[in-house]
């Protein structure tokens, strides 16, 4: 029996994008649908490069086409196009999704959020940049392990200082280490329309924007000059760091900039050792360690190691926020010094120890992040009554 293109699209049908609820041929995700005597190549085109179920959809495919009668050989490949926003940009026009990485109160990590979401998603092709609106307080330059002044093009537009595959600005490049901005909200508001209009940042998929912590000129600025795919919100899980996201949530809701999801940072610190002693065995051993709230008993493994999870900020906090404002935590980042060694060495964890339980933590929440972008894309336009 001979195998057709057309009966290879009626197999595709039912291969359903979890995300979106379609299967993958009316989604338009089918590219390329080839058959010569019973060799099957398909191409699936997907909405995102950092798509989490890519490995997923092309398995489902390849045995619904193998099944076919006629069939003697599948071959399915894999590729994306972030679509970006219907309506164009008239600031950043080749930029496909801009995207605010916030908090509510400083010193939880938006910084190391965000260059680690941004390495994470240019390590599975897709084309990134970070722009630093953290005026007061620039981090991306160390945490990216660049400096010095930007170059310029011939129409004078400054060109993006690029490491690990990601494009950065930052005030931080244009000022001496030292040198403080103390400048009032206009002068935010006009660093910030330059950065999006007169930095030559090229074709991107997604520019990630690290904001200051609060709500205040830089959020508003940024979202009434360009049109905002969403935001992502940064919290430790203490409380005193969700009651400040709280504000942030209000603030993003009054500029109907819409929240993608929230990363819990330091969620826990995970204590691991061995007990090596003559004697006894060592799976007779419990290892009591005081936490500072109270004593925690843990026993001992055959091989003498232990595992203890301590809650440093407590515990529960991005969950609450989600469950409270309706969008989902999009990750939970364990507290580890090896994050912190890399964004000090310019060199974020995602890049130099990307198998690391914190890397992968990251991974996941770039993939879910592409994903609600993703969704918002294709999502059905309101009908007006």
């Amino acid at each position: 029996m001979t195998v057709t293109k057309e009966a290879v699209l009626d197999a595709l049908r039912g291969v359903i994008d979890p995300d979106l609820g379609r299967d993958i041929v009316s989604l338009g995700f089918i590219t390329k649908n080839a058959v010569c005597d019973g060799a099957v190549s398909v191409t699936i085109n997907l909405t995102t490069p950092a798509c989490p179920v890519k490995d997923q959809l092309r398995e489902q495919a390849r045995g619904l086409i193998a099944a076919l009668p006629g069939v003697t050989d599948v071959n399915v490949e894999m590729t994306a196009e972030v679509r970006g926003q219907a309506e164009p940009r008239q600031i950043a026009p080749h930029v496909k999704h801009v995207v605010a990485v916030s908090s509510g109160k400083g010193g939880v990590g938006k910084s190391t959020a965000t260059v680690n979401l941004a390495v994470a998603l240019a390590r599975t092709g897709a084309r990134v940049g970070i722009m630093d609106c953290d005026v007061y307080g620039p981090d991306i330059p160390m945490m990216m392990g660049l400096k010095g002044e930007p170059e310029t093009t011939a129409e004078r537009k400054l060109i993006p200082k690029e490491r690990h595959g990601i494009k950065t600005m930052s005030i931080g490049y244009l000022l001496a280490d030292e040198k403080p901005v103390v400048w009032r909200g206009p002068m935010v508001h006009k660093l910030i329309e330059q950065f999006l209009s007169d930095v030559e940042w090229g074709e991107l998929d997604y520019l990630l924007v690290d904001m200051p912590p609060g709500t205040g000129d830089a959020q508003l600025s940024l979202a009434q000059i360009v049109p905002l795919s969403g935001a992502v919100l940064v919290t430790t899980p203490q409380a005193v760091s969700t009651f400040d996201v709280g504000k942030a949530i209000g603030m993003f809701k009054q500029v109907n900039v819409e929240i993608l999801g929230v990363i819990e940072n330091m969620s826990s610190f995970v204590v691991r050792g061995r007990v090596e002693r003559a004697g006894a065995p060592a799976s007779d051993t419990t290892v009591k360690v005081d936490t500072g709230l109270g004593i925690v008993s843990c026993p001992v493994q055959e091989d003498g190691s232990f595992e203890v999870l301590l809650d440093v900020f407590g515990k529960g906090g991005a969950d609450a926020l989600s469950k409270r404002h309706g969008f989902p935590v999009i990750g939970r980042i364990p507290l580890n010094p090896v994050v912190r060694v890399g964004g000090d060495a310019g060199d974020p964890v995602t890049w130099s120890d990307p198998d690391t339980l914190e890397a992968r933590a990251f991974t996941e929440c770039a993939g879910k992040l592409a994903q609600r972008l993703a969704i918002r894309e294709h999502a059905a336009l309101p009908i007006l009554q």
